[in-house]
Order: structure tokens, then sequence, then C-alpha cells
């Protein structure tokens, strides 16, 4: 899936909707059947209801315009997640590559020596995956070919 041609300016990536409304739809469901037992237990209801409409809000913000993309240029990767922005310079990434995470396959992220931030997290995470990290979507692509494309941008602009 690379191609051999030059990079463009900027690259931005979107992820599917499908997962989010696949999302909402059970949530909703979900708070439907907490609404539908609330009489029966009004404890079980309001805590089920309560997480699960908290999980179609999530949903729904997630599916707004703009809330969620990867962006890549020659500075580096701008990660969008729920409107949080996260900057990662071509030089504090050393690798990417496909990884497992539970049943998911995602894209995982080595960072350079000299990246200081959630030490801890980084390790915790690299005896569960072999990677510092991970990108919490693959942006429409498989996880493969999108470490692919990472590490084309990573080379011509490190």
């Amino acid at each position: 899936m690379t191609s051999s041609g030059p990079l463009p300016a900027f690259e931005l990536l979107r992820p599917s909707p499908w997962k989010m409304l696949a999302l909402l739809a059970i949530s909703a469901g979900l708070v439907w059947m907490a609404v539908a037992i609330g009489d029966r237990n009004p404890l079980f209801a309001w805590i089920c209801g309560g997480f699960f409409g908290a999980c179609a809000l999530i949903a729904l913000v997630a599916l707004l315009p703009g809330a969620n993309h990867l962006r890549l240029d020659a500075d580096g990767i701008e990660l969008r997640s729920l409107f949080r922005v996260t900057r990662w310079g071509w030089r504090d990434v050393v690798r990417f590559g496909p990884t497992r995470v539970g049943l998911h396959t995602l894209v995982g992220v080595d960072f350079a020596d000299h990246v200081d931030t959630a030490r801890r997290m980084r390790r915790l995470n690299r005896g569960l995956s072999g990677f510092d990290g991970a990108l919490p979507d693959t942006f429409g692509h498989r996880a493969a070919d999108l470490a692919a494309k990472l590490d084309r941008w990573r080379a011509a602009h490190a």
C-alpha cells in the first residue's frame, strides 16, 4: 500500500464512523433496558443507565466533525482524539509496527530515548504489546499498511 512517489505537504486520516455508531446503538439499547428495569431494581438501573449513557455521549462526541484524526506533515504526527491533541515530532519516534492489543491489531509506536513523558506507562505498554504506545485507531487502513506509511513519512522527514 506504500507508494514510491513524493509525499504530499500533509495527509489527514480520519477513522471510520462505524465503530462509534455501533457503540452508540449498543449503549442506547442498554440505557433503554436500564430504564425498563428501573422500577424493579432502581440502584442497578441508575448505575447501568449512567454508565451506558456516558458511553453513548462519548460516541456522540466522537462522531462530531473534527473530533478525531491523524495528521501527517513534515514536522511530525498530530493525533486528535475526542478533540484532545497530541503531537510527536518525527525525531521523537524510533519505529512503528503492527501489534495486538486485546482483540485488535493496532499500530504500535516506540519513542526515542530523549522523550521523557510517561516513562512508567511506556514500560507497562512495552510489556503488554512490545511497543511504548499505540495509536487508538487504524484510520481506515490495515495496521501493517498504516505502520509502513508512517515509517515512510518518518524516514522522509526525520
